[in-house]
């Protein structure tokens, strides 16, 4: 909860200095990100004091959250209009805040997936194991059929499901949620027990790709590129300079921020490129805003504390003994650290831009909602990982006793 707080309040901050130059005025966007912030704390809070485990790991419960977020990205997609600009139907606009689905979509699909196979994986281990089904569960001695029935056993109806949930965020379009979408997923996935050579294999494809990228972008024809408003994102990636003023200013705005702060910035409320030269300068932007007035060093302090957050999830996830817990929180691990990387990735030019926010930091209720249900949830999992501790240790001292 420590670092949860701490980037909550740094967000409220930059949120207020990076608003000097919108029309409503950074009064109103501190008013609502600090509103944000309240009712994100108190959702951590309840969660950790009165949400149970199993109440998360029902699959009924989960299922009903997909279909709701089915209902929501629908809606978005064909029903909400489009925002203006992009031409994207990511949002559903309501009188005091807007709702966009695809953020919910992601955490919802990191518990529906963790339910299902949780399920899956403490049946088979009861059968195995009898009286012991948190043991990790080895698959070695299974055969082939027996390893992928247990590994990716969803029904047919459950894996078009979860498509046709992936695929309305493609058509929004909203293709950096779908990729983080579709990487969650697979982290489920290869957590409910493949082999780990599995996962590194896909990493080491990812990157593969990824060094490639520029030799694929240049096979596909310019014409298409700059008449595609996603497109155009992968030739802004190649080399965004002939387009400074126009499909590029925004990165080639982040770059200047970014050089103008460098290590110690220059001050809180002292950005030159949040005063109209840098659009979005209070959500897909702000850590360049960040850079420019408190400096890298700054930076490396909120990257620091996000991840003491991500490794105590890891931590927790290797040594519960829930399967659903484990699953949840390797998930949630990498929505942050996925989420982080794609939106820091962009504002240096390392990435494609994807206009993905920065958790906790950018403003927004959607995200900073979700982001904080799923500190919530990881605080959930943490309160039963403690719970799982204290026994170990009345029956340790039980055990001694009966020795004496």
């Amino acid at each position: 909860m420590g670092p949860f707080l701490f980037l909550s309040l740094i967000g409220v901050l930059m949120v207020f200095s990076s608003s000097d130059d919108y029309s409503a005025g950074a009064f109103s966007f501190l008013i609502r990100q600090s509103i944000f912030a309240l009712i994100g704390i108190a959702t951590v809070f309840v969660f950790y004091f009165f949400v149970k485990i199993d109440w998360l790991a029902s699959p009924k419960w989960t299922s009903l959250a997909m279909l709701i977020t089915f209902g929501l990205l629908l809606f978005a997609r064909f029903i909400a209009p489009a925002t203006a600009g992009t031409g994207a139907h990511g949002w559903i606009n309501l009188p005091m805040f807007n709702i966009e689905p695809a953020e919910i979509f992601k955490i919802v699909i990191i518990l529906y997936l963790a339910s299902l196979s949780s399920h899956r994986l403490d049946k088979y281990q009861r059968k195995s194991r009898g009286t012991r089904p948190h043991r990790p569960l080895n698959l070695n001695n299974q055969n082939t059929t027996e390893k992928v029935k247990m590994i990716f056993g969803y029904t047919r109806f459950q894996v078009i499901f979860v498509l046709s949930n992936l695929l309305i965020v493609v058509l929004m379009p909203d293709l950096g949620n779908a990729l983080i979408a579709l990487f969650l997923i697979a982290v489920i996935i290869f957590s409910s027990g493949p082999n780990p050579k599995y996962l590194f294999l896909s990493i080491a494809l990812i990157l593969l790709i990824y060094i490639f990228l520029p030799l694929i972008i240049k096979q596909i024809p310019e014409s298409f590129l700059s008449s595609h408003y996603q497109a155009r994102r992968l030739l802004i990636f190649m080399d965004p300079w002939p387009y400074a003023k126009n499909q590029s200013l925004q990165l080639v705005n982040s770059f200047y921020a970014i050089a103008h702060g460098g290590l110690f910035g220059v001050g809180l409320g002292n950005s030159i490129e949040k005063m109209g030269y840098l659009p979005e300068a209070n959500t897909d932007f702000i850590m360049a805003i960040f850079v420019e007035e408190l400096g890298s060093i700054s930076l490396f302090i909120v990257l620091g504390l996000l991840l003491i957050m991500i490794g105590r999830m890891f931590y927790i996830a290797f040594h519960v003994r829930n399967n659903f817990g484990r699953l949840v929180l390797y998930g949630i691990a990498s929505y942050f650290f996925i989420q982080a990387l794609v939106n820091l990735g962009g504002i240096i030019g390392a990435l494609p831009l994807t206009g993905v926010t920065f958790p906790f930091i950018s403003y927004g209720g959607s995200s900073f909602l979700i982001s904080s249900i799923s500190v919530g949830i990881a605080c959930v999992v943490s309160r039963t990982y403690s719970e799982q501790i204290k026994t170990r240790r009345r029956e340790s001292r039980q055990r001694a006793r009966m020795r004496k």
